[in-house]
């Protein structure tokens, strides 16, 4: 695929001084010195993250609401889930690189409807980014690459209840808790609800099984249609496996109820902001099944949820900054060499594992 220019300009974190915003900054702000700028609408909070950064970071009063691209910007990234695609299209259409970090579908279907307008105008988006989706996506696409005939993709995203979500995280798994949602088994959609379908786990490093729940991750709907696999599903791996119990029996029992009531919810949401004394591993597992029913594996385990998804986002902006993402609206395993990205993740930090198992051995 053909290589555009690297792009110039700064490098907008719209949502910079929040907690994911924060993480990323972190990891841009020492390989692009003077560019990066945390954005927001509190100037106070945005000058302080910035400061406390360094590297020349700049904090920027920015109302992503009003829809209009910040001046100066080559690359902007959104760490905010905003429902109106206004700002996304003044970018794109300003010729910009952006990269939507957002986890929920519908925020990811109106970015990706930007095509169109984002290869008229010259700008290129990029979805799908982070720890899942993200590497997610390219993990299940070199599967795809490497085995003959995929039949089956299974998606499994291990979460220790021990780690620092986020509140924004937070927010988003509640949303989530016994949602309704689509996802495809031999070629047709079909509707499933969160948490009432499990399935067991063997994890590297676990003596025991892990129960895993149906899940509404949002990539497997998209690597349905981008690596043409028929049957995707994704799965959530709580730990320990006592909270995961719990919380399926919360959702069968009617929690979910709890989690839209606002004054409810907003007690979850404090309860879960605390923390819980626990693991903080995480990772994410890719098993591909060919025709056969035999099946490969690609695992990426690590400690520490939140920084994992910092540097893996700002690897997945480094693509898009360094002029590797072509005009248009793509999902991450579109674009991405999955080879290139994941031997770079595992170069930055020994700690992270990346393993292969099963039927096939995938090399990087």
């Amino acid at each position: 695929m053909a290589e555009t220019q690297a792009r110039e300009g700064d490098i907008v974190i719209v949502g910079g001084y929040g907690h994911v915003g924060l993480n990323l900054a972190r990891q841009l702000a020492p390989v692009y010195p003077g560019r990066v700028v945390l954005a927001g609408r509190s100037q106070t909070r945005a000058d302080r993250a910035a400061a406390e950064i360094g590297y020349g970071s700049r904090g920027l009063w920015l109302d992503s609401a009003a829809g209009l691209a910040p001046s100066g910007a080559g690359t902007v990234i959104m760490c905010l889930d905003q429902f109106d695609p206004s700002f996304a299209s003044d970018c794109l259409s300003s010729g910009m690189g952006y990269l939507e970090i957002s986890a929920d579908g519908r925020i990811l279907d109106m970015v990706e409807a930007l095509d169109p307008t984002a290869k008229r105008k010259g700008g290129a988006g990029l979805l799908d980014v982070g720890f899942a989706p993200g590497l997610s996506n390219l993990m299940a696409r070199l599967l795809v690459e490497s085995v003959e005939e995929v039949r089956q993709l299974d998606i499994l995203v291990l979460l220790g209840v021990g780690d620092d979500h986020g509140t924004a995280a937070l927010e988003w798994t509640l949303d989530k808790f016994d949602s309704e949602f689509i996802a495809y088994e031999d070629g047709l959609p079909q509707w499933f609800r969160a948490q009432r379908e499990t399935r067991t786990v063997e994890v590297p490093g676990h003596r025991w099984p892990l129960m895993g729940v149906r899940f509404d991750f949002p990539e497997q709907r998209s690597l349905f249609r981008t690596l043409g696999v028929p049957t995707v599903s994704s799965w959530m791996v709580t730990m320990p496996p006592s909270v995961a119990r719990s919380m399926r029996i919360a959702a069968l029992a009617g929690g979910g109820e709890l989690t839209r009531r606002p004054r409810s919810r907003k007690a979850l949401l404090a309860m879960l902001e605390r923390g819980s004394s626990g693991t903080d591993e995480c990772g994410v597992m890719v098993q591909a099944a060919d025709r056969d029913g035999r099946v490969s594996e690609l695992a990426v385990i690590a400690n520490d949820q939140s920084r994992l998804t910092g540097i893996a986002t700002a690897l997945f902006a480094a693509e898009l900054i360094e002029g590797r993402v072509p005009a248009g609206v793509h999902h991450s395993d579109q674009v991405i060499d999955p080879r290139r990205l994941l031997g770079r993740l595992a170069a930055e930090n020994p700690e992270i594992r990346i393993l292969s198992t099963g039927a096939n051995t995938i090399t990087l």
